[in-house]
């Protein structure tokens, strides 16, 4: 099975039975653990509402301008013959603004971009926050090799000091020597016990991506030293069209664009129109009532927001085209990272750690035939030891460069192959 699924298959592609929170399973998987993000996170769950919101927007903004009622009365309470209501005129009319720009369709076109927007940003977060959890995932996996490194570090400890008690009680180890193995076994215990609480506490922080405050897991399930095959640098960086930055500036040019035709639109003066029934007392007669208002200097009023519009417009494509370079740079500076950290897996796997453990072996020998000083094998046990925790760590860090090229691609790897 794969260490490391594609984060964007988690958005969209990924359909699995996850365990409630409330559940308690002895193992997760990494798909299992972003499927529950997706699930259950609090962010996650909070750009939903968002989203909801943001297409309530785009719905008022999509509606026409009201309709209002107008009542007016005239020629009443005054003096003389107007002091009562003989000659009282009343006026029921509505009212309406008639916008002459297709304002109402530019508005709504507006607030459409603009949920687009909302969307690829949190589209970006997601991402974020599925990368956050693949980065957790890995530290659980890799604190759970350095967890068994330390426990078989301390087993060497005491086998070594059985070793050279034996040694000391037969008279052939000075005391000194006897101290260090002590002293040597002490450190792996709290080595031991350090790990115990590295492990205890990433476990927490990959359970609280998915808003658990308690891990209901015990393991995390994964091959950390299951590398697939690094993908050229060339076929990677035509997948950078795809990355969630740029096409949140794709959709920001287009905003920019709805801006400036919103803007150009309000050029054109709008119509205060009125219709309506007037009502004669004097004379008990009824008549039609219309009027309309239409505004000066519009055009002028309009041109600093057309200008606006038009910079911010242009502007845009710069700072996507910035914004590429600086991804570009990024992509190149982990592939090289990539490419470093597999090389290293191989090397120690292959040279290091073999040569590390044949060494020791020579001395524990010699050691028995009072060739070599018990400094001689801790020098060697720490070499050894140093060397699996680079192992470790080296195999981690592919892991987390594999999966931070997914996100800045935005697409899957393309090669799947394992060594």
């Amino acid at each position: 099975m794969r260490f490391l699924i594609h984060i964007l298959a988690a958005l969209g592609c990924m359909s699995l039975s996850c365990a409630t929170a409330a559940d308690i399973q002895t193992t997760i998987t990494l798909e299992q653990g972003l499927g529950r993000v997706i699930e259950y996170s609090p962010v996650l769950k909070g750009a939903r509402y968002q989203t909801s919101a943001a297409e309530a927007r785009v719905r008022a903004a999509r509606l026409p301008t009201p309709l209002s009622v107008k009542i007016e009365l005239e020629n009443f309470a005054g003096s003389g013959k107007a002091s009562g209501t003989d000659i009282l005129e009343s006026t029921l009319s509505l009212a309406r603004v008639l916008e002459t720009g297709n304002q109402t369709n530019l508005r709504g076109d507006l607030a459409r971009q603009k949920a687009d927007l909302l969307q690829n940003e949190q589209d970006s977060r997601r991402l974020d926050l599925l990368a956050t959890t693949t980065d957790r995932f890995v530290s659980v996996v890799s604190d759970q090799e350095m967890l068994e490194i330390a426990r078989k570090t301390m087993k060497l400890a005491r086998h070594t000091f059985e070793v050279i008690e034996a040694r000391y009680k037969a008279g052939k180890a000075p005391a000194s020597e006897r101290s260090r193995a002590v002293i040597e076994l002490a450190r792996t215990e709290i080595e031991l016990e350090h790990a115990e609480h590295k492990l205890a506490a990433s476990r927490l922080r990959l359970a609280a991506t998915w808003g658990d405050t308690s891990p209901h897991f015990d393991i995390a399930e994964g091959d950390l030293f299951a590398l697939d095959e690094v993908v050229p640098f060339d076929q990677l960086k035509d997948l950078l069209d795809r990355n969630p930055d740029l096409v949140r500036f794709a959709t920001a040019q287009r905003l920019a664009a709805a801006r400036t035709r919103l803007a150009r639109a309000d050029r054109r003066p709008d119509i205060d129109l009125y219709g309506g029934v007037r009502y004669l007392r004097e004379s008990e007669d009824v008549a039609l009532v219309v009027s309309a208002s239409v505004p000066f200097g519009t055009r002028q009023r309009a041109a600093p927001s057309i200008e606006e519009a038009e910079m911010l417009a242009l502007a845009e494509p710069l700072a996507q085209e910035q914004r590429r370079l600086e991804l570009y740079t990024t992509l190149f500076e982990i592939h090289q990272e990539l490419m470093h950290s597999r090389s290293a897996v191989e090397t120690l796997r292959q040279r290091i750690i073999p040569e590390s453990r044949k060494v020791l072996r020579d001395l524990e020998k010699g050691y028995a035939q009072g060739h070599y000083s018990f400094v001689d094998i801790l020098l060697a046990q720490r070499t050894l030891l140093k060397a699996r925790i680079e192992l470790v760590s080296s195999a981690a860090d592919y892991h987390r460069y594999r999966a931070e090229i997914d996100r800045l691609t935005g697409a899957r790897l393309l090669r799947e192959a394992r060594p």
